[in-house]
C-alpha cells in the first residue's frame, strides 16, 4: 500500500509541466521598467532642486531691484529737496537784492514827508514826492521794467484794461484808448500790470 503511494507521488512528479516564457521582450520591459522608475527617481529630486534654485535666485535678484529701487528714489528725493533749498535760497537773495534798492526810495520818502512837516512847505513836499518817482522809475528801468505805451493806441487787452468806456459817432475813434488812467508795466515782455485805460466805443 506504501509503495503504490510512493509510485503514484513519484508519477505526479514526472507529470508536473515546468513552462519558461522565452519571450525575448518580457524581460526587457522588466528591465526599462524597472530603469524608467529609477531614471525617474533620480531625476525628481534633482528637477525640483534646479526650480527651488531658479527661485531662489529670482527672489534675490527682487529684492536687489527693489534695493535698489529704494536708494534710486532716495536719492531723487535727497536732489528734490536740494533744489528746492537752492530754489529759496536764490528767491531770498533776488528779494534782498530787491529791497535794498527799495529801501532807499522809502528814506527819501520819509524825508520829503518830514521836511514837509517841519516847514509846512508845500513846494518842498512836491519836489521830494517827484525824487522818489524819478528815482523809482530809474530802479524799474535798470531792472528791465517797461512802461506800456497807450497814447494815441488802438485797445489792447493783452495789456490794457477798458476801465471806463465813451460812446463815440466817430467810426475813427472806435476803440481807441483816449486816456491813461493808471500806467501798466512789463517785466521782460510780461505783464505786471495792465494800463487802466478810458476807452472810445462806437454806438450801434
Amino acid at each position: 500500500m506504501t509503495e503504490a503511494k510512493s509510485d503514484d507521488r513519484k508519477q505526479q512528479e514526472k507529470s508536473k509541466i515546468n513552462v519558461v516564457d522565452r519571450r525575448h521582450w518580457v524581460d526587457a520591459d522588466d528591465d526599462a521598467e524597472g530603469t524608467d522608475q529609477e531614471s525617474l527617481d533620480e531625476r525628481v529630486p534633482s528637477f525640483v532642486e534646479k526650480l527651488k534654485k531658479d527661485a531662489e535666485d529670482k527672489d534675490e535678484r527682487l529684492k536687489e531691484y527693489i534695493n535698489a529701487y529704494k536708494e534710486k528714489n532716495a536719492q531723487t528725493d535727497e536732489l528734490r529737496v536740494r533744489l528746492q533749498r537752492e530754489n529759496e535760497t536764490r528767491l531770498d537773495q533776488f528779494k534782498a537784492n530787491l529791497f535794498a534798492r527799495l529801501v532807499p526810495i522809502l528814506d527819501n520818502l520819509q524825508r520829503a514827508e518830514d521836511s514837509a512837516k517841519a516847514s509846512s512847505d508845500f513846494e518842498s513836499l512836491k519836489q521830494g514826492i517827484n525824487l522818489v518817482i524819478n528815482q523809482f522809475v530809474r530802479e524799474l528801468k535798470d531792472n528791465e521794467v517797461q512802461v506800456i505805451e497807450t497814447e494815441g493806441l488802438k485797445f489792447d487787452p493783452k495789456v490794457h484794461e477798458a476801465f471806463m468806456v465813451t460812446d463815440t459817432d466817430d467810426p475813427e475813434q472806435d476803440n481807441q484808448i483816449l486816456e491813461e488812467l493808471e500806467q501798466g508795466y512789463l517785466f521782460k515782455e510780461k505783464l505786471i500790470k495792465a494800463a487802466k485805460v478810458k476807452v472810445a466805443k462806437l454806438k450801434q
